[in-house]
Parts: C-alpha cells; structure tokens; sequence
C-alpha cells in the first residue's frame, strides 16, 4: 500500500487525518486478522483512512476481510520494498502494526476497491495461522494504560504542544490537522494518542515512525515523538530560510534590472547617455563613413543594408549578431589600402642572394615582377608555383621576398585541406561561420596587395564538404581573381594585387586545370658545391646562434663540412644537413656548460670539427659510395630517375637463372608502365638477337630476373626502358658496362629512344653520385642546354636517338652507329 499519487497499483492513502469525532475505541477486537502490507508509513490508532486498492492480490484479500471477518484486517508496514502484484509472507512484514475496521467500501469494475477505514488499535503478531489463500496471523490488540498524572508524561505532552504549535508557521502542509488537535488536547485520548498523532504529522523516515509504533512504554515513545518533532522543525527552518534567500536575490536581481531600466529612460530622455546597441550603431556608421571613399560600391551598399537591419532588430536576436559580424569583417578589410612596393632592382637581388645561395630562375622571375611593376606604375600581383623536392628554400625564399619588396606575408598551409569553405568562406547560416583564408590574410595583413604562401598545393584533399582545389581555380586565375567571391561577406574581393607563391614537391599530384593556371619554377635540388656553400655561409651560422655558441666556440672545417654532405646529406635540399649541425651543435653546448660547471674559472677552449672527427658526433656514416660504382659487373646498369624528394640513381641489377622454359621475373614494386617498359626492352633483344650477339636460344633456356632497388619504394615511368634493356643485353653478353656511367631514356619497340622529364633533376643526381658520363635522349639537348653551368661542369653528356647508339656507348657495342 501506497500514496495514491505514486502509484495506481498499490493501496494509497488519499488523506490520512484525525479523527475528528473522537470514537472511543472498540474494546471487543479480534485475536486473528488477514495481514495487508503497507508500502510507505505505518498507521496510528485513531486515523481514518480513505485508500484506493488496485486489483490483483491486495483487493481479493480486502474483499476476504470484509465478507468473511467482520470488516476487520491489519495493516502492517513492510520491511523492504515490494511488488504490488506479488504475494507477501510473514517476513515481509513487521510484527507491530494496527488492526482496522472497515467502514466503507465500493468495489470498481475493474477489480479494484475504494474503502474507508478507521484505525482501531496496535496489533502484535504472535504466529501465523496460514499463509494461503492470504497470509492469516494472531496476535493481541495492545492497549496502553496511561496514568495521566505523571508529571513526566504531562511535561513531555506539554512539549510535543509547544512543538507542534512553532511547527505550523513553518509547515503549512498538516497546518489544519495541528490546530485541530490543539483545539481539542484537553479530550485527547491520553498522552499516547497525542504521541501516535504528533509522529503521524511528521514526514520522517518510515522506519523511524515505525519505532514510534512499536514503542509501547510511553516516556521512551514520547521521547522519540520530541526528537522527529525537533527535526521536523528544524528541516522547515532550513526550507523557509532558503525560500527567503531565493525570493531576497530575486527580489534584488528585479529591483537592479528595474532601477537600470528607469535610469537608462531618464537618460534618454535628458540625451545623457544611449543605450549599447545605439552606441554599437553609431560606432558602425562612424568606421563606415572613415572608409566610403575607398570602399567599392557593392561593398558600401552591403554595409548599409546591414547597419539598416541591425537598427530594426533586437539585440538579443541571432540574427542581429549574424549581421553585426558580417559588417564589422566587411568594415575591417583593408578596401584600397595598399603597401608601396620596393622596386629597386639591385637592392632586391642584393637582399635576395643575402638570405638564399642558387635559387637564381626564381630571383630572376622576381626581378622581372619588379621591373613590370615599375614600369606599369601599379601594385599588380602574380601567381607564381615553386616545384622541387623538400628543403631546397621554397618556404622560406616566400617569406624573403615579402620582405625585400615591402609587402606584408601570410603564410596558409593547404597540406590535407579538405573543406572548401576554408578557401571561400562559410554559408552564414552556420552556427560559428567565418570567412575564408583569403579574407583573413588580407585582414591580418592590412593590405590589399600582399605575398600570400600557398604551401603544400600539391598535398590537397577533398571530402564530404567539397574539393579545395577547384575553389583555388578561382583564386588563381588572373581573369576570375579581380571578382573572388567569398561566401561569407557575399560580395567581391579584388585578389588581382596579391603575389601568390605556390608550394609543392609533385606537380603531377596538381589537378591539370590548377596547374594551367600557374607559372611553373622547377626546383631540382642542391648539388653537392651548393650544398657546401649554404652550409658554410648559412647553416652553420644560424645553427650557432640558435644553440647561443659563438664562433670561438665551435668550428667546422670544410673537409668537414664536405664529408657531412656526402656521408649524411645526400638528399636533394639541405634540410637534413641542417638538422646534422644541429645535432654538432647541442652536443658542443652540453660539453660547454658541462666545462663551466667543472672549471668554472678556465675559459672554454672551443671545438673544432674535422673530417676524421666528424664521425664521434654524428656515427657511422649512413650513406656511403655504391659498392657497384667502384667495380663493374655483367647485367648492372646505373639509370637516373626523378623523384618528389629530387633527382635519383637507381642500380638495375638483371640475373639469368638457367631452366627448362624461357621466363621473365620483375621485383622492385614496379608501376604498371616500368612494367611494360621492361616487357618491351625484353622483347626488342629477343627480336634482335643475332644482331646483338645473343645465342639463339638463350631466351628460352634462361629466366631472367631484373630488380630496381629500393625494393620497398614504388616506382613507375618509360624513362628506364634504355636502362633495364642496357642491363639485360649486358647480361646476356656478360660484358659488364662502362664504369662510372648513368643514363635514361625512353625505349620503343622499332629501337628508338624517346625524350624524358626532369633533366636537370637526373643531371643533379648524377652529379651526387660523381657518374662521369650520362645518356639522355637527344629531344632533351635543349633542356640541358638551358642548364647552369655548376651542374654540368665534370659530367660527358651522350645525346642519342637510338638504343644502339647507348649500347655503343656503354661499350657492348663495336661502333657507335649514327
């Protein structure tokens, strides 16, 4: 049995209150009763007890009691919690509790009852009779005798009075059912009753008025009755305190809130003062009104159709804070505002050669910018794309030429950029929108002409949101960037003055229709003069200082400096060898402050670098001469190859292992086109191998095997063909090749060699490798004219249009013919 409200599936008490017309209890009360559990509060003597029983097992034994034992049952409190629909036993029960008599009932259709009961007295379960159909028990009603005289028990009465009287003004719940019982204290039942009633008020825990209940000696019961009256009283004083408080803060937050707003009127009126909004306003208007001249029309008619809007909306509306953002952005581009440009020729090549040694295609395609904007009178941009493999300066040249013509910089990363609202903006309708890159850099930058770095172009993604690069088409195209529309501030943007430097190590990775509309610089890399030389006057010097040694400090020797390069920085760029100075130099600053804490009063004596001690700081050299360039070997063949890390030399090594079937085995992660490149040199000596020198079934009773290490990196290309057809015939003759020589060179079928890529890339590769002699097709003798001198210095270069031209020259042949 329940409170009603809580659950329609167990008895409830609707009202559990006073007995109003104080009935003398019936002293003739039954020894046996039919035992219903009670789920929330035991009941008192005295209660009546309007209750609402569910159907099921409840009202079938409800039903019993009334027709069967004279309207009487017991309730008695449960010991845990029990399921309304479940049958109950003797140890589900507390053995104190009251017996009931039951003065009305009316029995609902769907099995459930209404019933009102009176609470006659305690009842103590002695035994159990049964336990079916209904759990049947006896026991003894308990009547206490009370001497009324004690000046005990009057004291404690007077104090459950006292109590119950300072608890109505703070509990206005049982407020009625307390005065009731004060009005008539004098013809209250004895002391107990008094007791039983005060604890019923109370809304302590069940098991505490269930001691109430089972206390049957009435000093110690009205003792317990004092302490849950004193809780209850104190547990009111604590709600009214804190209903008080609540009501005081808000109260004051009203009054603050009211007396602002009567303030903020009186002000008006006066014209003292305006609110937030209207000075938010004025301020829009007055940055508008500073920057009209410069500001094109469309952007002008934008800002004041939102300044207009923002004077119709409340300021606590979304929409209101959409607007102001995309008017202060509008408001904070730098519409005509532009930095002069440096346009002194020698002084710029002079600050350009000062910050990076080579790089001169690159310097001179930035002399010529200059000279077309001092020509023009105008602040024009360009679009510029620097190729080349990583650390060869394509960075940090950016950021130098920003500075030698006087324009601010902005660096943005597109390296696995995947949304294209970076580059054009967000759609305003998303919460957290903001402009795209472009709009940004030009804010951050305050000028409409400056040098923005698009680094990594070639490291491009796409996604769910878009593809990146054809936003770029926009950007990047000279007749499409004067009118860049950004999504976000949905009006144009001249990005026509901007100098745009693209960065990227693969152009093949670049969509062709973004690559078409940038002019190319190809990057091949440092040979090993170069790599020296940025060494010596850059790297070691930056290095230094960024460790906080001096020159006395450390020194590194040009042999030195050499053998870093050849046995530990072999790469295309220098970033490797730098990070290799590095490594010198934080070793020579721990040994400094070790020998100032140790010999605090000698100076540090300093380190220099040789190349016979270059190996105690760095360890064994990791990359050494190929063991094949120093002796020749029938089938091994060096070919040249471009790489996004740079130019590359790759040793073709072929084998023949004899069998009873003519086969052919390729390894090395080969692309499908070096696959077919192979197939077909394969298939030309096998088609002229009288010619050649190759017996006529050598073919058929050999498999050949050919590899291109690295095995565990991919390559692809037809610019190996000359190179794996070199290497089989080699086999096949066993006559090793000429020492010290390298080649590339597309093959066909009828014999002839095609051009390639990458010439300078190939020639730069080959220089690292100290080749003497190179092949490259004779369609590519215009590339190589166009070559430095420093990179062709030392090296014989073949140009052929045939393979027996290479074979010729690689000394399988007799005479070279054509």
């Amino acid at each position: 049995m329940s409170n009603e409200q809580d659950n329609d599936e167990q008895i409830s008490f609707a009202d559990a209150s006073i007995d109003r017309s104080l009935v003398a209890i019936d002293q003739d009360l039954p020894r046996q009763v039919i035992a219903l559990p009670l789920s929330q509060r035991p009941v008192f003597p005295g209660m009546l007890l309007p209750m609402s029983v569910p159907p099921g097992p409840l009202a079938e034994a409800l039903r019993i009691a009334i027709e069967q034992r004279q309207r009487m049952a017991g309730f008695f409190l449960t010991t845990n919690t029990m399921p309304p629909d479940t049958t109950w036993g003797l140890d589900d029960l507390h053995h104190m509790g009251a017996v009931v008599r039951i003065e009305k009932h009316q029995f609902r259709e769907d099995g459930g009852a209404q019933v009102f009961a009176q609470v006659l007295s305690r009842f103590q379960i002695d035994d159990v009779i049964s336990e079916q159909p209904f759990l049947l028990v006896s026991g003894q009603p308990i009547h206490n005798v009370v001497d009324n005289q004690d000046q005990q028990v009057r004291a404690r009465a007077m104090a459950v009075v006292t109590a119950l009287k300072d608890l109505v003004q703070y509990n206005p719940v049982f407020a009625d059912e307390i005065k009731m019982v004060l009005a008539n204290f004098n013809q209250i039942d004895g002391p107990g009753r008094l007791a039983d009633l005060a604890a019923s008020l109370t809304t302590a825990a069940r098991e505490e008025i269930q001691e109430v209940l089972e206390t049957l000696d009435i000093i110690p019961r009205m003792d317990k009755v004092l302490l849950l009256l004193a809780k209850e009283a104190q547990l009111a004083a604590l709600k009214t305190k804190i209903s008080e408080q609540i009501n005081d803060q808000v109260n004051e937050r009203q009054r603050t809130f009211f007396l602002h707003e009567q303030l903020k009127a009186i002000k008006q009126e006066l014209g003292l003062e305006k609110d937030d909004k209207s000075l938010e306003l004025d301020k829009l208007r007055q940055q508008l009104e500073e920057q009209r001249k410069q500001m094109p029309e469309e952007v002008l008619g934008a800002c004041q159709d939102e300044i207009r809007k923002l004077s119709l909306l409340e300021s606590s509306s979304p929409e209101y804070g959409v607007a102001r953002n995309r008017v202060e952005w509008l408001l904070a581009l730098p519409w005509g505002t532009s930095t002069t440009d440096n346009l002194e020729l020698d002084r710029i090549r002079r600050g350009l050669d000062a910050d990076h040694y080579g790089l001169e295609e690159v310097k001179d395609r930035i002399i010529q910018f200059c000279a077309v904007r001092r020509l023009r009178n105008d602040h024009g941009g360009g679009i510029i794309a620097l190729v080349g493999p990583p650390g060869c300066g394509k960075t940090s040249i950016g950021a130098s030429i920003a500075r030698h013509l006087g324009r601010r910089f902005f660096r943005f990363s597109l390296g696995g950029l995947r949304d294209e609202a970076e580059i054009k903006g967000h759609r305003r309708t998303y919460i957290g929108a903001l402009p795209g890159k472009l709009a940004q850099a030009l804010r951050r930058c305050g000028t409409m002409n400056p040098v923005i770095l698009l680094d990594e172009i070639d490291k491009l993604s796409h996604g769910p949101q878009g593809d990146p690069s054809a936003a770029l088409l926009e950007v990047l195209d000279p007749e499409q960037n004067r009118e860049f529309l950004d999504h976000y501030l949905d009006v144009r943007i001249d990005l026509s003055q901007v100098l745009f430097i693209c960065t990227a190590n693969d152009i093949s990775t670049i969509p062709e229709a973004l690559h078409d509309r940038m002019e190319t610089i190809r990057l091949a890399g440092y040979v090993e003069p170069e790599k020296l030389a940025i060494a010596r006057r850059y790297l070691v010097p930056k290095q230094r200082q960024a460790h906080g040694l001096s020159g006395r400090d450390l020194t590194i020797r040009r042999p030195a400096l050499t053998a870093l390069v050849r046995s530990y920085a072999r790469e295309a760029g220098v970033r490797r060898a730098e990070q290799h100075v590095a490594k010198i130099c934080r070793q020579v600053a721990t040994a400094k402050v070790t020998w100032q804490q140790e010999q605090p009063q000698t100076p540090y004596p300093g380190v220099t670098i040789t190349a016979a001690t270059l190996a105690d700081y760095l360890g064994k050299p990791t990359i050494s001469d190929e063991a094949l360039m120093g002796r020749a070997v029938p089938g091994v063949v060096t070919g040249l190859a471009w790489t996004a890390m740079g130019g590359a030399t790759l040793e073709i090594e072929a084998i023949a292992i004899p069998a009873t079937e003519g086969g052919f085995q390729l390894s090395g992660q080969l692309g499908d086109v070096m696959k077919e490149s192979a197939t077909l040199a394969r298939s030309y000596l096998r088609a002229n191998a009288a010619r050649f020198g190759i017996t006529a079934d050598w073919f058929d009773s050999h498999l050949i095997h050919l590899h291109v290490p690295a095995g565990a990196t991919p390559k692809d290309g037809p610019s190996a063909g000359i190179t794996m057809a070199t290497a089989m015939l080699s086999l096949a003759l066993g006559r090793p090749v000429r020492r010290h020589l390298g080649m590339t060179g597309e093959l066909t079928l009828t014999g002839r060699v095609y051009p390639i890529g990458g010439v300078r890339e190939k020639l730069v590769a080959a220089r690292r490798s100290r080749l003497r002699t190179v092949i490259l097709p004779q369609a590519n003798e215009a590339d190589h004219a166009r070559l430095p001198s420093h990179i062709c210095d030392g090296i014989t270069v073949h140009f052929v249009e045939t393979l027996d031209q290479v074979l010729a020259i690689a000394g399988l042949l007799e005479a070279c013919k054509g």
